[in-house]
């Protein structure tokens, strides 16, 4: 995934690494309360650990008490899970949508539950009326996890104001990215059921370690975030770039000041970004919807509120059928390899490990996505459409 990053933006970056200037924290703070509606707002170094913290502080009343996970997401849900230490309890999706399968949900909390958790893959908006109603029929926090909506609307609202708490991430590949960083929102009840959370504050050496860290990153990602070079950081194989990995929990720690800085500097970009990728993401529906080989993954009458960070379909063979051909090359990438189930660090967690959760299988065999950023030009779209509609008759 690419995310826009402004090169002039970088030499603050820099200096923010060096503790040079107002600490630009304390304005992206500001914004995101405005911006999303929030009471509270906790400034991480991930998405994972804001997700962390929300879930830690969903089961502080009631630390028995399950927490409900979507089948099928980014492995990263599983490692906030480990790292809060909480009971599992997955439920379903919708293949066609990708929206929970309501039905599942409410099975899968049968014995209660204190949280819901949702998640908008790939920026496509879902029912948000819908969720905070099974929420409050069910009397658990809902937990928006919006890591992947940046830009994504429900009515006139942005995606990820709509839950008790929200979280945020900054990372990589991401709408909006300060090359790393994330945050959780909260609201109402929550804000004062979360009590004092907060993250690690590391060792002042630490900071500036970390910080150094960031500003390089972020350098690097602007360096190599352009069509010629991609080859280059997908040829390192320690990188794992395209791939999705488990990762083990690490200590929950603040945002650094270069990656505050980066996504202030990046907040207008990043906006006119979703432009484009809505405008990709219309191509490729009005080229694809009536091809009779590919399903078209969620709501087209909803594309113009999409953050449209991919352009998910499902092929017969998913990626199984694509890796080493051109649409690889020119940006397609698979879905998620395996269900939450699937994962050996979540499995003893897992409270309801033989739910059915045919949804999220055949999202695992099926489904792929399409890049949609604007680096990706129409004779690329014209390609990646040729390429799927060959394989998908074969």
């Amino acid at each position: 995934m690419w995310s826009p990053i402004r090169g002039s933006a970088l030499p603050r970056a820099s200096l923010q690494a060096l503790a040079v200037g107002p600490d630009p924290r304390t304005k992206l703070h500001s914004l995101l309360l405005q911006r999303f509606d929030a009471q509270r707002c906790v400034l991480t170094a991930s998405g994972t650990h804001a997700l962390s913290l929300a879930l830690s502080a969903a089961t502080r009343a009631h630390p028995d008490s399950p927490v409900l996970l979507p089948a099928y997401t980014c492995y990263e849900v599983a490692t906030a899970a480990v790292a809060a230490g909480v009971r599992v309890m997955l439920y379903d999706l919708d293949p066609d949508t990708l929206e929970p399968d309501w039905e599942s949900v409410k099975d899968a909390s049968a014995e209660g539950a204190s949280a819901l958790v949702v998640a908008p893959l790939y920026g496509l908006p879902l029912n948000w009326d819908t969720a905070r109603l099974v929420a409050s029929d069910l009397d658990v926090l809902l937990i928006e996890d919006a890591a992947q909506a940046h830009g994504s609307r429900w009515g006139d609202r942005p995606v990820g104001s709509f839950g008790d708490m929200t979280v945020l991430s900054f990372g990589r590949g991401k709408g909006w990215t300060g090359g790393g960083g994330g945050a959780l929102l909260l609201r109402g009840a929550a804000a004062t059921v979360a009590g004092n959370l907060r993250p690690m504050l590391p060792a002042h050496r630490h900071r500036m370690l970390r910080e150094a860290k960031s500003a390089a990153a972020l350098t690097a990602q602007w360096v190599l975030g352009r069509p010629r070079l991609y080859g280059l950081p997908s040829s390192i194989p320690f990188l794992a770039l395209g791939e999705t990995v488990y990762h083990a929990p690490t200590p929950t720690m603040p945002m650094t000041r270069s990656a505050a800085a980066i996504l202030l500097a990046g907040d207008e970009a990043a906006r006119r970004e979703v432009l484009y990728r809505r405008h990709s993401a219309a191509t490729y529906s009005a080229w694809l919807l009536g091809s009779g080989h590919l399903t078209v993954v969620g709501r087209p009458q909803m594309a113009h509120d999409s953050g449209a960070l991919r352009f998910p379909v499902r092929l017969r063979g998913g990626w199984s059928a694509l890796k080493g051909t051109e649409a690889a090359r020119l940006g397609v990438a698979p879905g998620y390899p395996g269900t939450l189930r699937d994962l050996g660090a979540l499995q003893t967690v897992i409270s309801n490990p033989d739910a059915r959760l045919s949804g999220a299988d055949v999202l695992v065999r099926e489904l792929v996505t399409l890049p949609t950023h604007s680096l990706v030009s129409n004779h690329d779209r014209q390609r990646l459409r040729f390429n799927l509609e060959h394989q998908a008759v074969m």
